[in-house]
């Protein structure tokens, strides 16, 4: 495991990292500037969501930031594994064509990228 020797600081900073990543990964979802800040509403919630759930079944130590790291790491990764079919769909909107619909085969290759991504990320961690 890469991260076994981690102290509690550096799960902290793997953490804040983590949600940063994904912050700006989903801050490019977004096309309007005024609504650019919620692109932290998915990170900020999940830690309040892992911090909250943590507090209530009384868990100690790293595991709800690792699980945080996990999360955010994955999503951020999975939305560049995509960018090319992201791009495209956002170029559509900005020039006010409609936004294609993903096919069923295409919503199982992002659940099954995000899931490897994930799985990947869980076995180094």
């Amino acid at each position: 495991m890469l991260t076994s020797h981690f102290s509690p600081a550096d799960w902290w900073i793997a953490a804040v990292v983590a949600g940063i990543a994904a912050a700006v990964a989903f801050q490019s979802l977004i096309l309007e500037k005024k609504d650019k800040w919620k692109a932290l509403v998915l990170p900020l919630g999940g830690a309040l969501g892992i911090g909250l759930d943590s507090a209530v079944r009384d868990y100690e130590g790293t595991t709800p930031l690792a699980l945080y790291t996990l999360a955010m790491l994955g999503l951020a990764l999975t939305r560049v594994a995509f960018a090319g079919y992201i791009g495209r769909q956002i170029d559509r909107a900005r020039t006010g064509q409609p936004v294609q619909q993903p096919t069923g085969k295409q919503i199982t290759v992002f659940v099954l990228t995000l899931m490897a991504i994930m799985l990947t990320i869980a076995v180094t961690l």
